[in-house]
């Protein structure tokens, strides 16, 4: 009985580790080829998450484009991450006071795994998320 219980406790264990150091490690460039990401520790550390739901029949997030509600770059994030529930291509607009400025080509972001959009976007920075479909899309954000 005493063995079962290690051996539970040490496959529970693995998959804690395997999940945060899944989180916390690994380099990113914007707009790379599909490949697997995950936000780096200093990244991590510095910027907050916060869960996005965009509607089917919508192709951005937040809704509306140009026009509507914006989502604003935190001061020490390092970049503009997504982490959606489902396989998305998906690039991120950014705002300014002269105009709208969004790359030519889509990224592949995986399910469950941080991919880094934009990169050095200066504080207070406007940006939407601009999906190349209209499907439903939900997970997390941060920027």
């Amino acid at each position: 009985m005493m063995r079962n219980s290690a051996r539970k406790l040490a496959a529970v264990a693995s998959c804690i580790v395997v999940t945060v150091g899944g989180l916390t490690t690994g380099a990113v460039t914007a707009n790379a080829a599909p490949q697997e990401r995950s936000i780096p520790e200093a990244a991590a550390a510095a910027c907050v998450s916060t869960q996005y739901v965009k509607p089917a029949g919508n192709f951005n997030y937040p809704a509306y484009f140009p026009g509507g509600r914006w989502l604003i770059a935190s001061r020490s994030c390092g970049g503009i991450w997504l982490h959606p529930s489902s396989n998305r291509y998906v690039k991120v607009c950014l705002g300014y006071s002269d105009g709208v400025q969004c790359p030519s080509s889509y990224t592949y972001a995986r399910a469950n795994t941080w991919t880094k959009l934009a990169s050095d976007v200066q504080y207070a920075t406007r940006y939407k998320f601009q999906f190349q479909t209209d499907g439903r899309s939900s997970g997390w954000h941060h920027g």
